[in-house]
């Protein structure tokens, strides 16, 4: 979104919006400099020699093509927000930021500049401050937010803003196109959540989430949209794995019509993975397609589920084979949710950190090895490993959206974590530990078909394991039941299975076809006895 700031003279717009974007890295955008710049003359000048009708009227076409424009910094005039089409513009891509002062400090400020202020050339300027003030104060209320800057620092203003528009931390960008969405990383984001929906200007905002994390943050989240006047109600679905299917699907599609939903509401997933698929298929079907915000509050959601637009529902017959590419329009990460994480989900999680360092980020894979006391103590290892991920999630789904191409490697360790999870209902693995045992049989294939050194398959099994996570089939489960639900995956095609087989760590190859001798030879290898 863009930050727009609004207020009268002297109140600090530009120096505040500077300071803004240096810190977000939006870009800064003056309309007054614009002004000068495309007349090629002052602003005195310009109201001296054509009149101030004449500079409002340029102003407005400046407003005009700004106001399509994202991820800006937009300083206005003292006087823009009279014009309410202005308003209109600026706020369909943005939040207006009052910046409010007092008609002293005003004067204080602005007194070596009376010259370039022709509203100020006048006998008393204080009075003249007090009357436009009062004149102007209907059209400064409109604004999303207000900060006096009468008594605080440039920085102090600009920290105030970040942190009420939740704009602090990583900021990441999945390009897809014509279109793109934020990933916003920062811990403690979830309590400025309301002002980024906001920016959404939602007419109705359904919080999906299940009854263990609405319990947690269900009431955080609640007070904030409370606040800020948003009309909301949430959604729960159980937890786990089995309950993410039609049935249940069914029941929070129909809690968005009897709430009176429309186009412009929003769906927020507020939860693990499957909230997210649950409530991201949701959106995607529900009047052919409405906007999604991801809130992921698991690690796995964090790093892989919640970017990308994969949504879905199991199947019986197959995990996610009912499903729909919808793009978030946004992704929230709050890493303070982690601490209320149990151990069991958090180590399912980084069963997907380590996936992307095995399939592009070797430096990734050898700190996951190096620092992963620091990782599993949610140090600053574990903040700058979900960066990593997520920061691969963008780059490959930005190059290869609906997965026709790279995107495939994605799913390394995912056609047996996939059989696995199937084989049994759901209820056995999380998703993160059935993918575990996937890459260490997705590595044995790879050193059977000669791609991949031993010696690398044995690092990479013996990290999985030292996160304690699950290293091998176990053997009451038949390896035939196995084998028929790999071919009933959605990445296979016509009857042949498809394996993303490591070949270096930090690299992957998509196969095609494997062998049913050399795939049987790693299901047995991989089985315990």
């Amino acid at each position: 979104m863009n930050i727009i700031l609004v207020g009268f003279m002297g109140s600090g717009k530009t120096s505040v919006g500077h300071e803004i974007a240096r810190r977000t890295g939006f870009r800064f955008l003056d309309t007054d400099e614009l002004i000068v710049s495309r007349e090629g003359a002052s602003i005195p000048a310009i109201f001296r020699d054509k009149g101030e009708p004449y500079f409002r009227e340029l102003e407005s076409e400046i407003i005009a093509e700004v106001s399509y424009r994202t991820n800006l910094v937009i300083s206005t005039g003292g006087g823009a927000v009279q014009n309410p089409e202005n308003v209109r513009l600026l706020r369909q891509t943005g939040a207006l930021v009052w910046l409010k002062t007092s008609p002293e400090v005003i004067l204080r400020r602005t007194m070596s500049e009376q010259g370039a202020r022709p509203l100020l050339n006048v006998q008393e300027p204080l009075r003249e401050i007090n009357r436009l003030l009062r004149k102007r104060a209907a059209y400064y209320e409109q604004a999303d937010l207000a900060v006096d800057t009468s008594y605080i620092t440039i920085g102090e203003a600009a920290q105030e803003i970040c942190d009420q528009l939740g704009l602090g931390g990583q900021r990441l960008e999945v390009s897809l196109g014509d279109r793109s969405y934020e990933i916003l990383l920062n811990p403690g984001i979830l309590r400025s959540l309301s002002a980024r929906l906001w920016a959404l200007r939602p007419s109705r905002i359904a919080v999906v989430s299940n009854p263990t994390v609405h319990a947690l943050y269900g009431p955080r989240v609640a007070e904030s949209l409370r606040a800020r006047g948003l009309q909301f109600f949430p959604i729960l679905v159980p937890d786990g794995e089995e309950y993410k299917d039609l049935l249940w699907l069914y029941k929070v599609l129909g809690d968005l019509l009897r709430h009176g939903c429309d186009r412009r509401s929003v769906v927020v997933a507020l939860g693990g993975g499957v909230v997210g698929d649950m409530a991201g298929f949701a959106a995607a079907t529900f009047m052919r397609g409405i906007r999604c915000v991801q809130v992921p509050t698991t690690l796995l959601a964090q790093v892989d589920s919640s970017v990308g637009g994969k949504t879905g529902v199991n199947h019986p017959l197959g995990k996610n084979m009912i499903g729909a590419f919808h793009q978030p329009s946004l992704v929230v990460i709050d890493p303070e949710t982690l601490q209320t994480l149990p151990q069991r989900e958090f180590r399912a999680g980084l069963a997907e950190v380590i996936k992307y360092g095995v399939i592009w980020d070797a430096e990734l894979f050898e700190m996951l090895v190096r620092d992963r006391k620091d990782i599993c103590a949610l140090g600053p290892r574990l903040h700058e490993a979900i960066v990593r991920s997520c920061r691969i999630k963008a780059t490959v789904v930005g190059q290869d959206e609906k997965e026709s191409g790279v995107r495939a490697i994605l799913n390394f360790g995912h056609t047996v974590g996939h059989a696995l999870e199937a084989v049994t209902g759901y209820r056995r693995y999380l998703h993160g530990e059935a993918v575990a045992v996937g890459m260490c049989a997705a590595s044995d294939l790879g050193v059977r078909t000669r791609l991949l050194a031993r010696q690398d398959a044995r690092r990479i099994v013996n990290l999985i394991h030292d996160y304690g996570l699950p290293t091998r089939i176990p053997s009451d489960l038949s390896l035939e039941a196995m084998a028929r639900a790999m071919l009933h995956d959605k990445k296979a095609e016509a009857g042949k299975v498809k394996f993303v087989l490591p070949t270096a760590i930090g690299m992957v190859r998509l196969v095609d076809h494997v062998p049913s001798s050399k795939l049987r030879e790693t299901l047995e290898a991989c089985r315990d006895k």
